[in-house]
C-alpha cells in the first residue's frame, strides 16, 4: 500500500517540475532582480519613461521556460516604476499547437475543465493561486484562436492593461 502512494507522489512531483517555469515567479520583483532572468528587460530604466507608464517587453516563452512545453508563445513582462507587475503567456502562430497554454496552465496550476480545450469554447477562467492573479483565456481572432495566460496579484494586475502600457520592441 505505502509503495502505491510513493509512486503516485513521485509520478506526481516529476509532472508538476517537469512543467514548471521560475521566470513566472517573479511578479512583484524589481527590475534588477528580474534582469538576471529576462534579458528582454536589460535596457530598462525607470527615468526614460513618464510617472504613469507601464512598459511591456515581448520575448519568446521558450528562452526563459525551455522544459516548458511553451514553444509557440511569447512571453510578456510588464514592468512599472521598475517593478515587474505582471507576465503573460501569449499563442504566437495559430493553428500550430492548439491547446498550448491550456496545457502547461493545467499542469502547472490545474483548476481547468475538459470542456475548454473544444474548439468552441471561448472567455477567460480565474484560476488564482494564493497571492497570484492567474487568468486563462481563449479568444476568436479573424486568423484563429489565440491563448493567454496572465500572472499577476490582485494589486498589480491594473498595471497589465490600458493605455498607459507601452510596447517596446527590441
Amino acid at each position: 500500500m505505502f509503495k502505491n502512494y510513493f509512486i503516485v507522489f513521485v509520478l506526481i512531483l516529476f509532472t508538476s517540475s517537469s512543467f514548471a517555469c521560475d521566470a513566472l515567479k517573479l511578479t512583484g520583483a524589481s527590475v534588477s532582480k528580474a534582469q538576471k532572468t529576462f534579458f528582454i528587460i536589460d535596457g530598462y530604466s525607470e527615468e526614460d519613461f513618464d510617472e504613469w507608464a507601464t512598459v511591456q517587453y515581448v520575448g519568446y516563452t521558450a528562452d526563459y521556460c525551455p522544459k516548458s512545453n511553451l514553444e509557440n508563445t511569447y512571453i510578456n513582462v510588464f514592468v512599472y516604476k521598475s517593478k515587474v507587475v505582471g507576465i503573460r503567456l501569449e499563442t504566437m502562430d495559430v493553428g500550430v499547437k492548439e491547446n498550448e497554454i491550456y496545457e502547461f496552465a493545467n499542469n502547472t496550476y490545474g483548476n481547468l475543465s475538459e470542456k475548454m480545450k473544444s474548439k468552441t469554447w471561448f472567455g477567460y477562467k480565474d484560476i488564482s493561486v494564493g497571492q497570484d492573479k492567474i487568468l486563462y483565456a481563449k479568444q476568436k481572432e479573424f486568423n484563429g484562436t489565440i491563448e493567454t495566460l496572465d500572472i499577476s496579484t490582485e494589486e498589480l494586475i491594473d498595471f497589465t492593461v490600458g493605455e498607459d502600457v507601452i510596447l517596446t520592441v527590441n
